[in-house]
């Protein structure tokens, strides 16, 4: 609530909510003025999305999802070719956090790429591509903090969308005069038009397709003017089941015991409570959040053998406080701290493979058949302070300071975070950012009979310089370099028994982002992003450099959308960028003793080569429409129009390899013998995908 006095002409604004109130002067007797009140509730400015998010919503290709149109934004590529694996700026997909409402998500990627939110309750998806600031711990690469929009206080409405490739149900409503909730719930629909014999041959048969589904819930209390208490709930589960035969070469050459049926499911569920406090000189967030993930995978079961398995459950409590205190109208200073108590439960019988970002091939590194149930604490916690100073009308700076703790390591680090940004002028600005920054190794790689308990955590340092300008008509660009250092990275010592993995390969990434951006104006907006980066891991024991497997020196993208009349819109999104990088294939051996029969590939030097230059055009076409008189929309789209191929590794063509004794050659069509023949496996954007949606409210 707020009130204000009318002198001659008096407007109040609330520019977060986009409205606006005015009042006309009138005179009277003695000069009275008139006083209005206009009541808003602080949750009413997050009930809607920002456009920044609507215009990643209505992108080509993205299929109404803002977070898979994360592969549009500058630095930002498909590790691997994989549409679930987001590697930003040279890091790995590993090195990410992603942050929902505040709370750690499970994760926010399906298998098949879609993320697992509704894309009608994003409020809001910010990007940190590098030197984020202090209220971010446990991680060395970028940031995915994503805000769900608050429930709307409106009469209960229905949200029906229905795509051959997702459909999904939205409600919401008020229950009361100050509380609002949603429930959404979304599933695949893949399993139900997918050709099995597309999928399936003598090598794979598919016992149950791909499939996902995602629910969330939020329920928003505002007690008062100044406290907003939130509930939500969220969950997903990802999940397929095959059947590897004898015949399946690829796979069995290199893991024989995977013969049979596999079943793998993966599943998280979080529920979060958060209390928003507003007082005069400072705001106040508390949450805590409880998040239960399970990966469960069993594999190599046949009728004569009970088979193999692999599980591990990840229990989560998340305590975390962010504090804004106002010391005066040119400072401020924010206060975050957060503890997750972490359990996980790993239980395995299996054929141990000592894996790595930095191996073509795991097989070459296998272990004996290992047996465990046991339960691994790896809590840790932060404490971050930043200060916030207005020095001048052209110098503003942020200067942070981060302590955080892992305890399952015993380490602890001190973190320092700068930012300076220079205003050239109203529309031009300058920001220097630098920081530090850790994360705890995955588990498997320090949890005991799987890696190396000693192992130290992950360290990076990062910088960036960026200039941004906003110009006349909605017009505006900017260029960002930046530049990243990554230390203590994880190594194979297969030699080793006790420490199967040492800290001896080091990282470097660096790169510049260019990126000119129009708001809606006329009709139309887009934007175009050019990128050019390196990124390069170092064997420091054997003074070996390599690129990593997600370098991608160039990146280009167009979006364009246009409104062709109030019913109708269109949009296009294209996409050029280098090959992906992969590891060649030089030679042919025996897998002896595993597999005898079996012929496994000889690779070379990790990442040495790349596949041709990658391009991709997405069409969609949107029309405004009625459902028996309820308000509609159909979207059609066209995923990689032209049917460009995306090869991403390449591997042995074991039908083609024949043996007479210690000597392999190569039986082909064309009788090029002593040549190794190799088969390219594409990337899962490689095929031309239609499809056609609706939405409907009721």
């Amino acid at each position: 609530m707020f009130s204000t006095k009318l002198t001659l002409v008096n407007v109040v604004m609330v520019s977060s909510i986009g409205m606006s109130y005015a009042a006309e002067y009138q005179e009277i007797e003695h000069q009275e003025f008139e006083r209005i009140e206009v009541r808003a509730n602080r949750s009413d400015i997050t009930t809607e999305i920002t456009e920044h998010t609507q215009k990643l919503i209505e992108m080509p290709g993205a299929m109404g999802d803002p977070l898979k149109a994360v592969y549009a934004l500058p630095g930002v590529v498909a590790a691997a070719g994989s549409v679930s694996s987001p590697a930003v700026r040279g890091s790995s997909p590993k090195d990410n956090l992603f942050e929902v409402d505040f709370m750690p998500a499970g994760y926010i990627f399906h298998d098949f790429g879609n993320s697992i939110f509704n894309p009608n309750i994003i409020q809001d998806f910010r990007l940190h591509s590098a030197a984020f600031g202090t209220g971010f711990s446990n991680a060395t690469g970028a940031v995915f903090d994503i805000a769900l929009r608050k429930p709307r206080k409106q009469a209960i409405e229905t949200k029906l969308d229905v795509s051959l490739l997702n459909s999904g149900l939205l409600v919401e409503g008020q229950l009361t005069e100050n509380s609002a909730f949603y429930l959404t719930a979304r599933k695949n629909m893949l399993p139900y038009w997918l050709d099995r014999d597309s999928f399936e041959d003598d090598d794979i048969i598919l016992n149950d397709e791909p499939d996902d589904h995602d629910y969330q819930a939020k329920w928003a209390w505002d007690i008062n003017e100044n406290n907003v208490l939130t509930v939500s709930l969220t969950g997903a589960e990802d999940s397929a089941g095959a059947t590897f035969n004898d015949k399946n070469f690829e796979v069995l050459a290199q893991q024989p015991e995977l013969l049979g049926d596999a079943i793998f499911i993966n599943d998280f569920h979080s529920q979060g409570i958060i209390w928003d406090h507003y007082a005069k000189n400072f705001t106040l967030k508390v949450g805590l959040g409880a998040l239960s993930k399970n990966e469960k995978t069993s594999f190599g079961v046949t009728a004569n053998h009970k088979g193999y398995f692999d599980n591990m459950s990840h229990q989560q409590l998340s305590y975390k406080a962010h504090l804004n205190y106002r010391l005066s109208p040119l400072q401020s200073i924010q206060l975050d701290a957060g503890f997750y108590d972490t359990e996980y439960h790993l239980n395995y019988d299996k054929i141990q493979l000592i894996c790595s970002e930095f191996i073509p091939d795991c097989s070459r590194m296998r272990g004996d058949r290992i047996q465990n149930n046991s339960k691994l604490k790896a809590d840790h916690a932060f404490i971050g302070l930043n200060h916030t100073w207005q020095v001048s009308e052209k110098i503003q700076t942020q200067l942070g300071l981060q302590a955080q703790q892992n305890k399952y390591t015993d380490e602890s680090f001190i973190l320092p975070r700068l930012s300076i940004d220079y205003y050239l002028s109203d529309d031009s600005t300058i920001t220097v950012k630098y920081g530090h920054y850790n994360r705890m190794q995955d588990i498997d790689k320090i949890a005991p009979q799987l890696g190396n308990p000693k192992l130290k955590s992950q360290t990076a340092k990062h910088s960036s310089l960026t200039f941004s300008q906003y110009l006349e008509d909605e017009w505006s660009w900017s260029v960002s370099s930046y530049y990243k250092t990554m230390d203590n990275l994880p190594k194979i010592h297969w030699y080793t028994a006790d420490e199967l993995y040492t800290n001896e390969i080091e990282g470097e990434a660096y790169g510049i982002d260019f990126l000119v951006n129009k708001n809606l104006t006329d009709d139309w907006y887009g934007w175009f992003s050019f990128s050019y980066s390196k990124s390069e891991r170092t064997d420091t024991k054997r003074d070996i450099t390599s690129d990593f497997y997600a370098d991608t020196p160039i990146i280009l993208n167009l979006v364009l959308s246009y409104e062709i009349n109030d019913l109708w819109k269109a949009g296009i999104n294209l996409t050029s960028r280098s090959g992906n990088a992969y590891t060649p294939v030089t030679g042919v051996y025996v897998n002896e003793p595993d597999n005898p029969v079996k012929y496994t590939a000889e690779y070379g030097v990790p990442n040495s080569k790349r596949f041709d230059n990658h391009y991709r055009l997405d069409l969609s076409v949107t029309r405004i429409t009625k459902f028996w008189g309820l308000e509609g929309l159909i979207k059609f789209e066209i995923i990689n129009a032209f049917a460009a191929e995306h090869p991403v590794a390449q591997e042995l063509a074991y039908d083609y390899i024949v043996a007479d004794g210690d000597v392999f050659w190569v039986d082909t069509i064309d009788g090029d013998d002593g040549v190794i023949w190799v088969d390219t496996i594409d990337g899962d954007d490689s095929d031309m995908i239609p499809s056609i949606g609706f939405s409907v409210k009721f």
